[in-house]
């Protein structure tokens, strides 16, 4: 079905001016608006060679982008290339890197005991004391580098990665800014492309910006074709260096157009006027009146439990109801299916630990939920994740952290062997024993034959080798034969790894985790002072909890839930709760005129 683009959208799709802010709030149709851009481009360039660069904050994103292309553009959607900017770094320098002293195949530490452990061998090697506790020592150099400020043992880490050829996340765009600052790449990457466009700009740093800009050329260049699109109101990870004011930044320095998309096309009426009610709250210069376009009311509700329990069990009854009986309605718009999944449910909450009764009371109702996955669930037996860290070894064969976790994987307190086959070998596990007979040796393509044929005993290892060869299909569909290599394949793993992977089931998120998703109906568990906002913050802190609840209630499409106890359990017993004062900025006249209303609902 072809979409109608209102005049904000279409005025985005088809400016011509080489610098682009589009504000876009929730619901405002921003991956119309990219996708319709983009194939507006291609469809007006199909003589031309240039590609363009699409970067998002999620690699799950980058994908939708990739895939919405594809199936209507055909072969022109390769000449697109979508990743999150720290995957575009990490190609960067596996790329070009060798230009500034890296190896082809950098070691990347991702984990943080393997960065534990290289620094504090560096601060030994050179006469200096390790700081106790290494954990609030990397989460302030993590920040630090995030913002492009100084810190405790910066330069000490720095040399420390340099000594070992090696990488973390935040030096990947510390070393992509070097090597693009270097004026051989600079002039490279102009000739490869001549647009780029930036999504969730409201969660860039001050180092991804800084890398971006070095990408785009100076303002005062003959600069590629610049497009950021975000909403400062949605930015809400300052936590990890987050910088919404780089958005206003870039449209001064480079004289950007700037276009706000005003019309809300996804949230019913209610829900768009509880959005417009918190707006309202946060700074002049983030307010933006959403207008509604969606014909449907839809609900909003505030319930009180008299304990955390019970607001667990009043959310699953909630739950329960919805996934029996569908949506009322009353509250869609017409012609609009009331069936609903339990993956189109959310409950949301500040913190991870206000999910827990909420997810009991589901378990005693049968009904599945799922909090997504990371890096170290991707795969379910132990066969299968010692597999992909094979992988990983035989493109890079000498990184001390790979064959530290394949110690680990296989029980062993060494991992200072020389050949990975008699490790296998040797194994205590029969089916770690099994995977010594794969051609560990040979080209890329026999290694995932033979993987898909080997028979372990695991019972979850049908399923891991299942999606092995979902992500090999992935990968061949993606590069031509002569760059299926190890180093690669393994590349591609762990950018599906930090993707959202999903089971079935009702979604229990953090807000933060909930960030660039929609659902039909969402739940938001302890609105409570001191749960949401947070008891810590304050100034510029509280403003970011308020953006963290706009983005919890901009969530949903159709029905939202707030709900509190007035009890809670704490180090110093059962204390009663004071009601949240978001919920206060909610007008009674949102879920009035028509919304069910429960005894007491304000609590």
């Amino acid at each position: 079905m072809q979409i109608r683009l209102s005049a904000d959208q279409l005025r985005a799709v088809n400016s011509d001016s080489r610098a682009i802010v589009v504000v876009a709030g929730a619901g405002s149709g921003k991956t119309e608006v990219v996708a319709h851009r983009i194939e507006r481009l291609l469809s007006t360039s199909v003589e031309d060679d240039y590609r363009i660069l699409v970067m998002s904050y999620t690699v799950k994103a980058a994908d939708e982008i990739r895939e919405r292309l594809a199936s209507k553009l055909g072969d022109l959607h390769r000449r697109v290339d979508a990743d999150t900017i720290h995957g575009f770094a990490y190609s960067l320098l596996r790329q070009y890197g060798t230009r500034i002293g890296l190896p082809p195949e950098p070691e990347l530490l991702r984990r943080n005991e393997d960065r534990a452990e290289l620094l504090a061998a560096w601060l030994e090697g050179s006469g200096k004391q390790s700081p106790d506790d290494m954990g609030p020592t990397f989460l302030a150099l993590d920040l630090a580098r995030a913002r492009c400020e100084d810190a405790d043992y910066l330069d000490d880490w720095r040399e420390a990665l340099t000594s070992r050829s090696a990488l973390d996340y935040a030096a990947m765009l510390d070393r992509a800014t070097e090597l693009v600052e270097g004026r051989w790449l600079g002039r490279h990457l102009h000739r490869i492309y001549e647009h780029v466009i930036i999504d969730e700009a409201q969660n860039l740093t001050q180092a991804q910006y800084t890398l971006l800009t070095r990408v785009i050329g100076t303002p005062e260049s003959s600069h590629l074709q610049a497009v950021l699109v975000g909403d400062e109101r949605q930015s809400i990870v300052g936590f990890a260096g987050g910088d919404r004011t780089l958005i206003a930044r870039f449209a001064s320095e480079y004289s950007a157009e700037r276009i706000e998309l005003h019309t809300n096309f996804r949230s019913s009426r209610r829900i768009v006027e509880a959005e417009r009610a918190v707006s309202k709250a946060l700074s002049a210069a983030e307010r933006i009146v959403n207008g509604v376009e969606y014909p449907a009311s839809g609900s909003l509700e505030v319930r009180v439990a008299s304990s955390e329990a019970g607001e667990g069990q009043l959310v699953a009854a909630w739950v329960a109801d919805i996934l029996e009986n569908g949506l009322d309605p009353h509250i869609v718009a017409p012609g609009e299916s009331t069936t609903i999944r339990a993956d189109q449910i959310a409950v949301l909450a500040r913190a991870a630990a206000s999910l827990r009764a909420t997810r009991v009371s589901l378990d005693a109702l049968g009904i599945e939920s799922t909090s997504g996955s990371n890096p170290d669930d991707w795969l379910a037996s132990g066969p299968g994740s010692l597999l992909v860290e094979t992988i990983g070894h035989r493109s890079a064969p000498d990184h001390p952290s790979i064959k530290r976790k394949i110690a680990e994987l296989l029980g062993e307190s060494s991992w200072r062997w020389a050949n990975i086959q008699d490790a296998l070998a040797t194994a205590s596990s029969p089916d770690m024993r099994r995977l010594a007979e794969l051609p560990l040796a040979g080209a890329l393509p026999d290694f995932m034959e033979s993987v898909r044929t080997i028979q372990l005993e695991d019972d979850d290892w049908l399923s891991d080798r299942d999606q092995l060869m979902d992500t090999w299909t992935q990968f061949t569909e993606l590069v031509g034969r002569t760059d299926r290599t190890f180093g690669n394949f393994r590349q591609c793993i762990y950018r599906i790894q930090r993707g959202d992977r999903w089971a079935s089931g009702v979604r229990l998120l953090t807000v933060h985790r909930s960030q660039g998703k929609e659902f039909r109906a969402v739940a938001i568990v302890g609105c409570n002072e001191g749960q949401f906002p947070d008891f810590r913050a304050r100034g510029d802190a509280f403003d970011d909890e308020l953006r963290t609840f706009y983005v919890a209630i901009s969530r949903a499409s159709r029905m939202l839930l707030l709900t509190r106890s007035t009890r809670r359990q704490t180090r110093y017993g059962v204390r009663r709760t004071e009601r949240s004062q978001f919920v206060d900025l909610l007008p009674a006249s949102v879920w009035a005129d028509g919304t069910k209303l429960r005894p007491g609902c304000l609590g």
